[in-house]
């Protein structure tokens, strides 16, 4: 019975055996570590199946592919399901054997690797972080050697296409070789690899710099939020010049205002006793110091003001040496970096000082009163107020236009001020409305007035020395009530001043007056110094400018006027003008 059924199913019909023979799946299990490789499944179309691999896939990897076949019902495949194939080598062939064992169908089965990912180029916020200026210090080696540390410095960064950046250091100059401005014109930038740094950049360029011609130029350096760092290389004639450069971006809205405002000594410091006074030029970024005679300068303590976010170097308070001729430089930077150097100096010694409290009796008058050292035009006035009335002129009662005050900047002041006299006539000559209130070094003739008003004031005295400058302290009132020379109100400002002339003169004798003080060919020197008014007691210094060589084995007479109307000479003052002087100083070489 066995045998009867085994032949029975050996004796089936060809017909009834299945004829299929595809391959109905192929596919990779990519958790298998050989099949890492694979990017995209495969996809069989007709009889032709593809997959991609990475782009970087090797041929190893290639021949250790383990694909998963599946086939038609009681089909087979070669190679068979599961096991490595070779994909190095190009397509392979696989063959499908259907139940009929008579039925193939063959498919190839290739690999191709995807195409390779390019890297993205970093983009790089030039523009909107980078670019800008960059306010710092250089450090400056020459051969190894330091020549140059914390030198206050601004360099510009701008834009070249989004990858790169020129560097641009303007007027750099070591050991008072001026070099020009140093322009590297592109700088690639790349991302940093150190963590602490954003961005790097280097660049090259041969550049032809101010006394020394072409020299070749490197530079390198880095971003790190809104500083830079930045090292330059120079080929200086055969001797490698190394700068470094440390700085902080701007951000625009900085102040580029670098000034000192303000350069005084403290006279309760026993550092500074030697100092008389001290005189800021702006202009000429310079600060003149006056000083007493044999005094000691070698330890001077100045306090120095200077712009809102500036900074100075030497700090205010740091002891300067000024004697033997030495000066001291300052150098003060604003926000933006923008540097101004001031120079300190000794200019002059306080020669002569006149602090007006003593007062001695006129020599016309009994109740007339003037300065000591100085004359004044009281005199004139007392001959108004007593021998007016005697020739019809109307008496003044009003008190002397120069008289003391026990509010000066220390201790007593003069009073200078311009008086109403009454416009008229005596004896022929005029009367101004207003005389005009002076003091000045010389003498006052009261009787000339009866010939010629202006001999009446004699200016200056015999002078020893050569004069630099004067300097004290004023304030200044105008008066409201202006009169011309011909005794009518009119709308003009008066003005306080100050006037300096040294002239030459034969002999002691000879004098300047009020005809050609400012004006004679023997002057050669003058200073000034005009206010419309200062409320509060202020200090002026003005130099004297000198025309003609001084030499010291001439002859010189110093005048120095104070006038409450400056053109007091001219008749035109206004009622009511007035000055008060104190501590004047002559200073002199």
């Amino acid at each position: 019975m066995t045998a009867t059924v085994l032949g029975l199913a050996s004796c089936k019909p060809a017909e009834e055996l299945s004829a299929e023979a595809e391959i109905t799946a192929f596919t990779f299990d990519t958790s298998v570590e050989a099949n890492s490789i694979v990017t995209s499944q495969p996809v069989i179309q007709g009889n032709s199946i593809t997959f991609t691999v990475s782009s970087d896939a090797s041929d190893a990897q290639l021949a250790a592919l383990i694909p998963t076949v599946s086939v038609s019902e009681d089909a087979t495949v070669s190679p068979a399901s599961g096991t490595a194939v070779d994909f190095s080598k190009g397509p392979v062939t696989y063959t499908v054997t259907a139940q009929d064992k008579v039925t193939t169908t063959t498919y190839t089965a290739s690999a191709s690797k995807d195409e390779p990912v390019q890297p993205e180029e970093p983009e790089f916020p030039v523009d909107e972080q980078l670019a800008g200026e960059y306010k710092g210090h250089l450090d400056i080696l020459l051969g190894g050697v330091p020549v140059g540390s914390d030198i206050p410095k601004n360099i510009t960064v701008a834009n070249v296409d989004g990858k790169s950046i020129s560097l641009t250091l303007e007027d750099f100059s070591f050991e008072g070789i001026e070099l020009g401005t140093i322009r590297v014109d592109c700088c690639p930038l790349s991302l940093s690899d150190v963590p602490e740094y954003d961005y790097t950049f280097s660049g090259e360029q041969d550049l032809t710099l101010n006394e020394i011609g072409e020299q070749h130029i490197t530079v390198e350096g880095y971003f790190s939020g809104n500083t830079i760092s930045i090292s330059i290389n120079i080929d200086f004639m055969g001797t490698p010049v190394v700068v470094t450069f440390d700085g902080t971006k701007l951000t625009g809205n900085e102040s580029s205002e670098a000034l000192i405002t303000s350069f005084t000594f403290d006279s309760s410091d026993p550092a500074n006793a030697a100092v008389y006074s001290s005189s800021l030029d702006q202009e000429n970024r310079t600060v003149s110091v006056t000083v007493q005679d044999g005094g000691d300068l070698t330890a001077l303590v100045p306090t120095i003001e200077i712009s809102a976010g500036a900074a100075i170097s030497p700090a205010s308070g740091t002891p300067i040496d000024l004697s033997n001729g030495k000066s001291v430089t300052y150098t003060v930077i604003a926000e933006d970096g923008t540097v101004n150097e001031y120079t300190v100096s000794v200019h002059g010694r306080a020669a002569y000082f006149y602090d007006f409290e003593n007062w001695v009796e006129g020599d016309m008058y009994s109740d007339v009163f003037n300065p000591e050292g100085w004359a004044t035009c009281n005199d004139a006035v007392a001959l108004i107020k007593n021998m007016g009335p005697l020739f019809g002129h109307p008496s003044y009662k009003g008190e002397y236009p120069v008289r003391p005050t026990d509010e000066g900047v220390e201790g007593k002041g003069a009073i200078i001020e311009s008086v109403y006299t009454s416009y008229g006539n005596m004896m022929g000559q005029t009367i101004p409305a207003v005389t005009s209130g002076t003091i000045f070094l010389g003498t006052f003739n009261a009787m000339a007035a009866m010939m010629n008003p202006m001999s009446t004031t004699q200016f200056g005295i015999l002078f020893e020395d050569k004069p630099l400058a004067v300097t004290g302290w004023l304030k200044y009132t105008p008066g409201e009530d202006f009169y011309d020379e011909n005794g009518s109100i009119i709308d003009h400002q008066d003005l306080g001043t100050v006037n300096a002339v040294l002239y030459e003169v034969s002999d002691g004798s000879e004098t300047l007056d009020g005809s050609n003080i400012y004006s004679s060919e023997s002057i050669c020197a003058t200073g000034s110094f005009e206010t419309a008014g200062l409320e509060d007691f202020t200090q002026f210094y003005f130099d004297l400018e000198y025309t003609r060589e001084y030499d010291p084995s001439k002859t010189y007479k110093l005048a120095v006027i104070f006038a409450a109307s400056k053109e007091g000479n001219q008749y035109r003052a206004a009622s009511g003008s007035i000055m008060v002087v104190d501590n004047v100083a002559i200073i002199c070489e």
